[in-house]
């Protein structure tokens, strides 16, 4: 028998206060266990480039190592659902947290023994991918234990808020511990971040015990098929698979990519992309609270309307800005708007998937992220070397916008208001630039 769709009501009297969700005490855990995980990981992330860098000076070998860890992550996203079906995700947590450390700390011992194998530390990536590509889609499906329906929208946020917080410090932080005491200790702070979050998730009372009767089988290419069906059948999921898709190829490439104007345009080097990855963060902090506050208030078509035309906007703008400081507003504009666009996104898809499929969608829904992204930074990287950054990025701009333009004329953004099935709150996935940064190409005048 069909389920039958009902429309999200809005305006509610009382908008839930913008913190709300630190009311519940296992969310306050989670959150500043995420918080101190995430802060530590990017001293990872900033120093396995350096050292990949330093060993062989060359581009291809720093973009092979992302490009490593991106595949290992897309690859483990589906099992990672099948497996988050079967046992108690906190204890999955525990276990791909504890595992991403193990790889921190087998990067340090590796650089303080002298190890200076570019290929062992690509492989090194490539672990650390396959522990992000478990840990993931079941972190975010775990807040639904941690918060009720009311809060779900506000939840969404502060995670995401979470995750783009810890650009604020991690990055200065981890280039500043770079170059004063080398790659191992960075990779070590990364260790004990891991270890965090680990105490925190033992600390979690989790009310939810592994999948029920029904439970699908570890059979991965036909449990995948039968999840596209299930999204295909569903207008509002397939809205959001697009608009993510369209987000991830267009606007996290635009993110990460921002290195080649630090380094070929306004020549402020490393420190400047960590400036800017910094102002990106800083958006999305300032527009947390904000967004938090909408759940029940405002349509999600709306907010994501609204989030897209500010993202586009402000990417053209990034491609006529004529000085690096001039170049940093957008940049904030970009990282509020992307919070607010992946919340809504987030949203629509817990709000309209049964409990029994909802960690495999949300696996699909990191693989399709995991996917797009690649494939955006690749494209956008021959465009800069045929063209140029500024008319590369004023293009992806306007791709963005376009596209913003069909998914309103169409009226398919409606149905990311649609709710279907039996509610439990889940979070899907925040994807940020937390990967080597792409190759250096080669010196172009700012123009």
């Amino acid at each position: 028998m069909p389920v039958m769709a009902r429309p999200q009501r809005y305006g509610a009297p009382v908008p839930p206060a913008a913190f709300a969700s630190f009311g519940h005490r296992s969310y306050r855990y989670f959150w500043f266990g995420g918080v101190t995980a995430s802060s530590a990981r990017w001293f990872q992330y900033v120093a396995l480039p350096a050292v990949v860098w330093d060993l062989t000076r060359s581009p291809g070998w720093v973009g092979f190592a992302g490009f490593a860890q991106f595949a290992a992550m897309a690859l483990m996203a589906p099992v990672a659902g099948m497996v988050a079906d079967h046992y108690p995700r906190r204890n999955i947590l525990m276990v791909s947290q504890s595992f991403m450390g193990l790889v921190a700390v087998l990067m340090a011992v590796a650089w303080s023994q002298g190890v200076r194998s570019p290929a062992a530390y690509v492989g090194l990536a490539a672990a650390s991918g396959l522990g992000g590509g478990l840990n993931l889609p079941v972190w975010q499906a775990f807040v639904s234990e941690l918060v009720p329906r009311d809060l779900l929208l506000n939840a969404v946020t502060l995670n995401s808020a979470q995750f783009n917080g810890s650009r604020l410090v991690g990055p200065m932080l981890g280039g500043i511990t770079v170059a004063a005491a080398g790659p191992a200790v960075a990779f070590w702070v990364s260790a004990a971040g891991a270890l965090a979050v680990v105490f925190a998730l033992a600390r979690i009372e989790s009310r939810k015990s592994a999948a029920a009767a029904g439970t699908p089988s570890m059979r991965v290419i036909r449990n995948m098929l039968t999840v596209a069906r299930y999204v295909r059948a569903r207008r509002g999921l397939v809205v959001a698979f697009v608009t993510a898709s369209l987000i991830g190829s267009l606007g996290l490439s635009i993110q990460i990519l921002t290195v080649v104007f630090a380094e070929d345009v306004f020549h402020r080097g490393p420190g400047g992309f960590g400036l800017m990855l910094t102002m990106l963060g800083a958006g999305a902090v300032v527009a947390a609270p904000v967004v938090a506050s909408l759940g029940g208030r405002v349509p999600r078509s709306q907010i994501q309307r609204v989030a897209l035309v500010i993202y586009g906007a402000a990417v053209v703008a990034l491609a006529v800005a004529p000085s690096f400081v001039s170049y940093l507003v957008p940049l904030a504009f970009i990282g509020a708007a992307h919070l607010a666009s992946a919340s809504s996104l987030n949203t629509a898809v817990q709000l309209q998937v049964d409990e029994e499929r909802r960690t495999q969608v949300m696996s699909l829904y990191v693989m399709v992220l995991m996917s797009s992204n690649p494939l955006g930074q690749l494209v956008l990287g021959q465009l800069i070397e045929l063209v140029g950054p500024r008319p590369a990025f004023g293009l992806y701009g306007a791709l963005l916008l376009a596209g913003t333009a069909a998914l309103h004329g169409s009226g398919w953004l409606r149905h990311l208001d649609v709710e279907v099935g039996e509610y439990s709150p889940e979070v899907a996935p925040e994807v940020h630039p937390t990967t080597p940064s792409p190759p250096r190409l080669r010196r172009r005048s700012s123009s």
